[in-house]
Formats: C-alpha cells, structure tokens, sequence
C-alpha cells in the first residue's frame, strides 16, 4: 500500500523474489543486507506527499522516477502481472525492468 492504496498483490515467496510495483522494491531495499553483498541500493527519492490531499492520478508518481503524463493524470488499477497484480502504469508498459533489481533512468 502507498498512501492507502493498494499498489501490489502477490504471494509472499513472488514479493520477496519478483517484486513488480517500485515502492514495493524500494522497501524491500531497506532491509539490512546482513551478507554484505554490496548490492546497490536505491533510496526513495522526494517527501511522502500529504494523505489528507494525495496528488492526482498514482499518489507515487511525484517520487517516481518513470513518471510520465499518464501516472499524473489517471490513478492505475489493479492488473494481472507475472507475479501477482499491481496497480502502475510503467509495469504494464515495460517501462521498469522485470528484475527484481532496478536502476531508474538517469539523474
């Protein structure tokens, strides 16, 4: 959930290994890496907006990095991904990479 919506559906084992909703992998590249892997990390860029007046179309698009116009204007639906289901348009049009590991685009 973000911001009180429900972004991703999956059984826990596809979660954890096949996380499709950014946020989702966000958060889980919080947990400690207690093997020291050195595997990359990215932090959640930009401030959590105000839930009281969630920004229109995904609430996740202001801290997004494959934001475009559509995520700002129309609030994505649960749909049926390899894993689960989540709601982001960039999932459903292959603009985040299928990894569970992801590198956004640039600066």
């Amino acid at each position: 959930m973000y911001l009180g919506r429900l972004c991703e559906v999956a059984t826990a084992r596809d979660l954890f290994t096949k996380p499709q909703y950014l946020y989702t992998r966000l958060l889980l590249d919080t947990i400690p890496d207690l093997e020291m892997s050195g595997r990359d990390r990215t932090p959640v860029r930009g401030e959590v907006p105000n839930p009281i007046n969630p920004p229109s179309g995904c609430a996740f698009h202001p801290r997004c990095p494959f934001v475009e116009d559509r995520c700002r204007q129309e609030a994505p639906v649960l749909k049926q991904t390899e894993s689960g289901l989540a709601a982001c348009h960039a999932v459903k049009e292959g603009r985040i990479p299928a990894a569970a590991a992801v590198t956004p685009p640039g600066p």
